[in-house]
């Protein structure tokens, strides 16, 4: 097989060859020093424009998947032309959707909400981002038919926005008051909650018009997890979040009816698994293996329901040993590639601590492992 169709096997829930290796996406991709450090390892010369400014992972480079051989290639959308970000001081910029963005350990953390004061009539005169400036889309349509036609890789369409309802809802209102507007204040949260949706699928109409025909995967993302459970209670999701989630998909539906829906929210999410099933994610990502998130107890219980991309445990430290890293990814494998439908690929994003040589091994080894009937008579 190649590529694209190993990929296309997976996520329509049969066996490929081998289990397809999935990297460069909304959530399994590189911090900055990461990045540089599995560059010059990798001997890969030459710089990339950063595609964004300010947070954790600024730069997208396909040459790193090439060297990883990758199945899957992105297309992503860019930097605003018409509203440059903004720099404030060395460290912070102001981003489109009027959030300082800090650099602190090389990491992007939100700082001073904007809305942390607001009123409901405040959101109308807040400064929010165009999701159709012409800078955002430049070339996406030849990039993505490029890769269709002169490639044998999945085309997905990386997520426009990195999150969505309750992480753009925390960083614009700050976390404690927007958890609290959620109880006690609904009609100034859900306003602020349909601002959101509004330009989510402004975002999603400006870049799959583009590239929309072109893509396998259109990725979506948004955390609604901490190491333990969620952020808020289930019910609280299917009255909030659910149905505007649905309206994102069904939306993506219309605009690419070829593609798979990706989500990625870390987290222990168990108990929403079938809700996001139910508003039709194809693709759950990162199936982060924590004490409430099993691997082989969520293959067993939603593998036929939907496709699992993720897996590998990027909080184990032992990873920097050779034969722990081969480990981690055989148990991966194991618990979570019977049957297809599911795609190779780190739980979280590659920090800086991981050692290259770990990196390269990752996708060496699964590819080794991964491979279907090899124990077959």
């Amino acid at each position: 097989m190649n590529s694209r169709e190993r990929v296309l096997a997976a996520i329509n829930h049969k066996e490929p060859d081998r289990v397809p290796l999935y990297f460069g996406g909304t959530s399994s991709f590189m911090t900055d020093e990461a990045y540089f450090q599995l560059k010059d390892y990798l001997g890969i010369t030459g710089d990339v424009e950063a595609y964004r400014e300010g947070h954790t992972g600024n730069y997208f480079d396909q040459r790193i998947l090439e060297a990883l051989d990758a199945d899957v290639r992105f297309v992503h959308m860019k930097k605003a032309a018409a509203t440059p970000v903004r720099r404030i001081d060395e460290n912070t910029v102001l981003c489109d959707w009027g959030v300082p963005i800090r650099k602190i350990d090389g990491y992007g953390v939100r700082v001073d909400p904007p809305l942390a004061h607001a009123t409901k009539s405040d959101i109308a005169c807040h400064p929010w981002p165009d999701p159709y400036d012409p800078g955002r889309t430049a070339g996406l349509a030849l990039a993505a038919r490029t890769l269709r036609e002169q490639t044998d890789k999945a085309v997905v369409a990386r997520s426009p926005q990195s999150a969505s309802f309750l992480e753009y809802g925390a960083w614009l209102r700050g976390m404690e008051q927007f958890l609290m507007d959620l109880l006690l204040d609904r009609g100034f949260a859900e306003a602020l909650l349909d601002k959101i949706l509004d330009l989510q699928i402004g975002f999603y109409d400006a870049l799959l018009t583009e590239v929309g025909r072109y893509v396998d995967i259109v990725e979506t993302a948004e955390d609604y997890g901490t190491q333990n459970g969620l952020l808020i209670s289930p019910q609280l999701f299917r009255d909030i979040i659910k149905p505007r989630r649905k309206a994102i998909n069904d939306f993506i539906r219309k605009k690419a009816p070829g593609a798979k829906i990706l989500h990625h929210s870390c987290g222990a999410i168990e108990p929403i698994i079938t809700d996001l099933v139910e508003v039709g994610v194809d693709i759950l990502n990162p199936v982060q293996p924590l004490p409430n998130m099993n691997p082989s107890e969520i293959k067993k219980k939603y593998g036929d329901k939907v496709v699992l991309c993720g897996g590998v445990d990027m909080q184990n430290t032992g990873l920097q040993d050779p034969y722990l890293l081969e480990q981690e990814v055989v148990l991966r494998i194991e618990q979570l590639a019977s049957g297809g439908g599911y795609l190779f690929a780190p739980s979280n994003h590659i920090q800086p601590d991981l050692p290259t040589r770990s990196v390269v091994a990752l996708f060496a080894l699964a590819k080794k492992h991964g491979v279907y009937g090899r124990n077959e008579a």
